[in-house]
């Protein structure tokens, strides 16, 4: 494969001369090694200033496609809950039950905790950990009440 040279600008906008011997290309990008590279590096093609040497042998439109990239997932903003002290068949109901009133399901506490739900063998730290972030501490009585009016209960 003949070489492919060209002047490019990087993203902190310092340009240099590459010269890629081993080279591939897709729509986005030319991936190749010098002769002195031991791994491949990525160059975005709209980052080349000037070719000098090798341009007739690109593909251009016919190059295949680039992948695109993923879209990042939204952040799931529903109020948080965890369960704890339940024994493990009860919890997962509970879960479920939280998880179809529109509530997000955690397994530890974290800043944005919203309730802790505590059954008969909850924890201390856990309840420590959750009364920190600011959660409030519920019991499933409490918990059913809140399904069913929307209030936190007295």
């Amino acid at each position: 494969m003949a070489s492919l040279r060209f002047i490019y600008r990087d993203a902190h906008g310092a340009v240099s001369e590459r010269t890629l011997t081993r080279w591939s290309e897709n729509t986005r990008y030319i991936q190749g090694r010098s002769e002195t590279d031991s791994l491949p590096k990525t160059y975005r093609k709209d980052c080349i200033v000037e070719f000098l040497a090798g341009e007739e042998l690109l593909l251009n439109e016919a190059a295949p496609p680039a992948p695109e990239p993923k879209p990042k997932a939204s952040p799931d903003e529903r109020p948080q809950i965890l369960f704890t002290g339940f024994k493990s068949a009860r919890r997962e109901e509970l879960e479920r039950v939280a998880a179809e009133q529109g509530l997000r399901v955690m397994k530890t506490a974290s800043k944005a905790l919203a309730f802790l739900c505590i059954g008969d063998n909850a924890g201390p730290a856990k309840v420590e950990k959750a009364r920190e972030a600011g959660a409030f501490i519920l019991d499933e009585l409490q918990l059913h009440a809140l399904f069913e009016s929307g209030e936190l209960p007295c």
